[in-house]
């Protein structure tokens, strides 16, 4: 696949002082700014910031979308040439209310944006780039990742599927068959915040957390294990009973509520996308909920999946102009930013 995908955590905090030679490269050392303000976004701001976070699921009238995005330019710079088109996403609970304030937001088309490479280079300045959107499309999430999976997946795509995506803002499902998205199968419902909310909960009967916000708690939930009182304390078993929990408060009841036995019968595979995909005891429990009906199939590197299918969107809007286009995913967690590599042309779309 010619595709590149960049990461980084969706977190930011102001930045003050002197900031020289604190990561290696431009994507671990972001620091742009906002008006008179200097923000440490990504890993910037987990490694040298003191509460670094953001508003989950920020409408695009929000700074936390706003600083995000901007990150997202100044590290798509150096790998697209102008005039670029873009396409962004929402998930399913939000894309209406926020459809328009993103069309107005990208409708400016000319976004100015000054960073520091100070953060990476000791010879570096602060610099501004000049970004041109040409064209740009505001699309649902799991759409963009359903247009991901054709492009990514290796096997042939069955005609009837189901997909799942697991965010930490939002879960999301829908059924695929052969002619469209069956729209009344579609939902959207709380992500694994979710369970890291109950993690809080559990971890404040016995260790003081040091005022960790969700973000940093999600990278516990992750990590398995949290240092308190000078300790490490292992949460894994702690993690895969607060992950039954979600998917049997959550998950379950949100599938039989939407899909019906007539679906089951007509779908031939579950694709697993978004970060959650990663851990192996929700996979699981998935699988063992429809082992003796459907195989279960994680998408490779499931993060990504819905940036490709922004990017594959674009390329669509651009009229086979590959190396102008990107796809933008302001995850809550991480932001994914997918662009193809050089000298990349003839590509074709699959919706």
């Amino acid at each position: 696949m010619n595709v590149v995908t960049l990461h980084f955590p969706s977190v930011f905090e102001t930045a003050f002082g002197n900031m020289e030679n604190t990561a290696k490269d431009l994507l671990n050392g972001i620091k742009v700014k906002k008006d008179n303000a200097w923000y440490m976004v990504g890993n910037l701001a987990r490694h040298n910031g003191i509460n670094p976070s953001r508003v989950t699921n920020a409408t695009p009238a929000e700074e936390d979308f706003d600083i995000l995005f901007r990150a997202a330019l100044v590290n798509l710079a150096p790998r697209l040439q102008q005039p670029i088109t873009v396409t962004i996403g929402f998930p399913f609970s939000t894309y209406h209310a926020f459809k328009q304030m993103a069309e107005q937001y990208l409708s400016k088309r000319h976004f100015m944006v000054e960073y520091d490479s100070h953060t990476f280079n000791v010879k570096g300045q602060v610099k501004r780039e000049v970004f041109d959107i040409e064209k740009f499309e505001v699309i649902p999430e799991i759409v963009g990742g359903i247009i991901g999976l054709k492009h990514i997946v290796t096997n042939p795509v069955p005609q009837n599927f189901m997909v799942l995506s697991f965010g930490f803002g939002t879960l999301e499902g829908i059924m695929v068959s052969d002619a469209s998205l069956v729209h009344r199968t579609a939902f959207s419902t709380h992500g694994l915040r979710y369970a890291i909310h109950n993690l809080t909960q559990e971890l404040n009967k016995k260790y003081y957390l040091e005022l960790k916000n969700e973000h940093q708690l999600d990278d516990v939930f992750m990590k398995g294990s949290i240092f308190a009182n000078r300790r490490r304390v292992d949460i894994t078993e702690t993690r895969k009973e607060l992950l039954q929990q979600y998917y049997q408060k959550v998950v379950s009841p949100s599938m039989r509520a939407y899909f019906t036995d007539r679906d089951l019968e007509l779908c031939e595979k579950i694709y697993i996308l978004g970060g959650g995909a990663h851990y192996a005891e929700l996979v699981q429990l998935v699988e063992d909920e429809f082992k003796d009906l459907m195989p279960i199939e994680v998408v490779a590197q499931p993060e990504r999946v819905a940036s490709v299918g922004y990017l594959y969107n674009s390329l669509r809007l651009s009229d086979n102009y590959p190396n102008r286009c990107a796809g933008i995913d302001l995850g809550n967690a991480f932001s994914a930013l997918s662009f193809f590599s050089e000298n990349v042309t003839n590509l074709d779309f699959k919706a």
